[in-house]
């Protein structure tokens, strides 16, 4: 799926690990303003800025999972590959040719 509009942010927060990094600093802040409020000090402050640091934490884990790569992703791109049927495909992205059939 390809986002519509461009987050502005960095080129380096975009790569996983720091993305992991910069949720998991958003979780330890969360987890101080949340654990405030189950001691019984409720105040505005402590929800907002616990919902949004866990809400914070969320959006850059999806960025990290996001970028992630897959196995298929890995493999190269000259590498022909090979289906269950044992038929050798060209690499990349196979068309089909329009027949009478489909149209």
């Amino acid at each position: 799926m390809q986002l519509k509009f461009a987050l502005p942010l960095p080129r380096f927060v975009l790569h996983p690990l720091t993305a992991v990094v910069i949720a998991i600093a958003h979780v330890y802040l969360a987890s101080g303003h949340l654990f405030k409020l189950v001691a019984g000090e409720v105040a505005w402050t402590h929800i907002w800025k616990g919902f949004g640091a866990l809400l914070g934490a969320y959006v850059f884990a999806a960025l990290a999972s996001r970028r992630l790569p897959t196995p298929q992703q890995q493999v190269s791109e000259n590498a022909v590959s090979i289906d269950h049927s044992g038929i050798m495909a060209p690499p990349g992205p196979f068309r089909v040719p329009k027949s009478s059939i489909h149209e």
